[in-house]
């Protein structure tokens, strides 16, 4: 062959579920996934065995160090957990992976709900409407439906919820909430969800907010 020896072929530095793809592929694998806004989802409140998230902070004040707390009655703050069915997941060079829904989610202003201390905070341009057919549906500050779940009506929830005017919005794709493959529900126990909720967290894939509650039912 002389110097015209077969060039090494180059792995593709895009995958799609384990498998190299090209660019176009990839591009296409995003739009599909960008435009489902149908997730899994379920309707809880602040004391659920599954998240233990303890007190609520309100503050951090940076040259006291001060952290401030809303005491008592935490435990009936509706929260609403949304995690898409598929992840979109990149890694640049020299930092960790990331998942780009939960990112683009922080971009459009709710925070990074990470391990240990975290603040939450109102979700500005963000809210959560009832739909008349009672679904939920996270809509970002441009109006547009970021993530619809269908979950079972549940008096206590939208009581609070209507009571309080927000919910605990959660959104990423380690939330606990869809059952693993080929494990039935019941077997799902509130400590596995707990570990992968917090583990899903540590890895930064969660993005949370306090989101005005609007009912859309009559």
């Amino acid at each position: 062959m002389g110097r015209f020896k077969q060039k090494k072929q180059r792995r593709s530095r895009f995958e799609v579920d384990g498998h190299p793809v090209g660019r176009s592929a990839l591009m296409s694998h995003i739009s599909a996934v960008a435009d489902t806004v149908d997730d899994h989802g379920r309707v809880t409140f602040w004391d659920d065995p599954a998240l233990q998230l303890g007190q609520v902070a309100r503050g951090f004040d940076l040259e006291s160090g001060t952290v401030t707390v809303e005491p008592g009655g935490t435990e009936q703050m509706p929260a609403a957990l949304f995690e898409p069915e598929r992840a979109l997941m990149m890694r640049m060079p020299g930092q960790p992976p990331r998942e780009q829904q939960a990112e683009v989610a922080v971009e459009l202003g709710l925070g990074r709900f990470g391990r240990g201390f975290a603040a939450l905070r109102s979700a500005p341009g963000w809210t959560l409407h009832r739909l008349a057919d009672e679904r939920l549906e996270l809509r970002s500050p441009n109006g547009e439906a970021f993530s619809r779940i269908a979950v079972p009506p549940n008096p206590a929830w939208i009581s609070a919820a209507v009571s309080t005017g927000f919910v605990l919005c959660l959104y990423g794709i380690q939330l606990g909430v869809r059952t693993p493959p080929g494990m039935a529900a019941e077997r799902y126990t509130d400590q596995e969800r707990l570990e992968e909720f917090r583990r899903g967290r540590g890895l930064g894939y969660t993005a949370a907010g306090l989101v005005p509650y609007v009912n859309n039912r009559g």
